[in-house]
């Protein structure tokens, strides 16, 4: 957006050496990003950096400044945050400091004064998203770890369900009044986009739907699949909800070049599933869509939650022993993090099931633990680690409740993560590349801890 109205541009990776090297040279009036919550210490650590170096506004976006917009009062490297979507109120923060425009004027715009937070009035949810210019990835060309054989495409905005432990709910309810928050690109923008990309990167083999929920209506999901094979023919991957699957979407899907989908199980108890999580839907709707996707021949990748609030060890067992009878070709587990400001986040501090009573010492990942004072937490953290390989090796499987009982913690997580890796590359992604760009893949994968 800010390229196409004329500005200059320039992108750093999240290093302080990058970062800092990066504003150096590019000398920027305004540095700029998003974050999420838990990872965005990551992001303000590194802008305490940049700020020994540089008078440029400092802006944080994204899911944590949209729902802790008072960050922008408890962190002096920043300068100001934006709530909600803010393509259009970016552009107007920088007609301001060019002097075009009032500060009051700058749509969705957070910012201390006197020790007070000033929060602007949020701009209506854009509706035409073929009016947003496609994301410019050539300014990633510069770094190795660019991937030039899979890219991530999103086709829409927004959800209709009220998942608790999701931020949806509480989107829904700041953006209310202000336009339908559901909404998709055409069929024809997204494949434009996907013809662009493909010119730009030779070696494209692969693209990767990130929306959360690739099928919501029928007329949508099969024009593409009509359209795609003809006007793309790349395999791709896309996230489902299994009660919106059937024999038909399924085969579509597969016409259409889907390789792979992930869908949620979160647990076998529908106890904890609909009335913890929110997700409505019965056992027998998920076996039906696990069913319908395997016919077809697709890959699947169940997601899973452990360590529920309410819920036992014998409850993520059981999880386990469904994704078992199930037989998804990988099974994708996490931990319940309750973020603050969801509705699972409310029900765990009303509880008293935080740790620290506050749930503000999140980790960076849903990986790496849990913040609940629940029962069998340090099983329920290994049984995490376990989940997945015990799913594809039955002697560990049959093994798991003395396992978890060790403190073998390093070596459950070099298990973890080599297994993870291996499935997701030989698995969900199976595209081809050299030898070399393989082994610098794989470095990068085991160096990252939030995947």
């Amino acid at each position: 957006m800010a390229r196409r109205e004329g500005h200059e541009v320039e992108v750093a990776s999240l290093s302080e050496e990058d970062i800092s090297r990066a504003v150096r040279k590019f000398e920027p009036d305004v540095v700029a990003f998003g974050a999420t919550s838990g990872f965005h210490k990551t992001y303000l650590d590194a802008m305490a950096s940049v700020r020994r170096i540089t008078d440029a506004a400092i802006v944080m976006g994204g899911a944590h400044a949209t729902f802790f917009p008072e960050v922008v009062l408890d962190s002096p490297q920043l300068d100001f945050c934006f709530r909600g979507e803010s393509e259009e109120a970016f552009l107007q923060l920088l007609s301001h400091l060019e002097g075009d425009r009032s500060i009051d004027e700058v749509g969705n715009l957070v910012r201390s004064v006197d020790g007070r937070m000033v929060s602007n009035p949020l701009l209506p949810l854009e509706q035409d998203l073929d009016s947003i210019p496609f994301p410019d990835r050539s300014f990633y060309a510069r770094y190795d770890m660019a991937n030039r054989r899979a890219v991530f495409v999103i086709t829409g905005r927004g959800s209709p369900y009220g998942c608790t432990y999701c931020f949806n709910h509480a989107f829904k309810k700041l953006y209310s009044g202000l336009g339908p928050v559901c909404r998709r690109r055409s069929v024809g923008n997204v494949l434009e986009e996907i013809r662009k990309v493909r010119e730009a990167m030779p070696s494209l083999s692969m693209i990767v739907f990130q929306d959360d929920i690739f099928i919501l209506d029928r007329d949508w999901p099969m024009d593409f699949c009509r359209r795609y094979p003809r006007e793309v023919g790349l395999p791709f991957h896309c996230h489902l909800r299994a009660n919106l699957v059937n024999e038909e979407v399924a085969r579509a899907l597969k016409r259409a070049g889907s390789h792979s989908v992930k869908m949620a199980i979160e647990s076998a108890s529908p106890r904890l599933r609909n009335g913890i999580l929110g997700r409505n839907m019965s056992n027998d709707t998920i076996r039906r869509a696990f069913r319908a996707e395997r016919d077809a021949g697709i890959v699947i990748v169940s997601q899973n939650i452990l360590a529920l609030p309410t819920g036992t060890f014998d409850d993520d067992l059981d999880t386990l022993r469904m994704n078992c009878r199930l037989g998804p070709d990988f099974a994708f587990a996490t931990l319940l993090q309750p973020y603050p400001r969801t509705e699972i986040g409310a029900f765990c501090r009303d509880r008293g099931l935080l740790q620290n009573g506050t749930g503000d010492s999140l980790p960076d990942s849903f990986f790496d633990g849990t913040v609940l004072d629940i029962p069998d937490r340090e099983r329920r953290e290994r049984l995490r680690k376990l989940f997945a390989p015990s799913i594809e090796f039955p002697f560990l499987r049959g093994r798991i409740k003395r396992l978890t009982e060790l403190p073998l913690d390093g070596l459950y997580d070099l298990l973890d993560r080599v297994w993870k890796g291996y499935c997701i590359k030989q698995r969900e992604f199976p595209y081809s590349m050299p030898l070399r760009e393989y082994v610098r893949s794989a470095l990068d994968y085991l160096r990252t801890r939030y995947y």
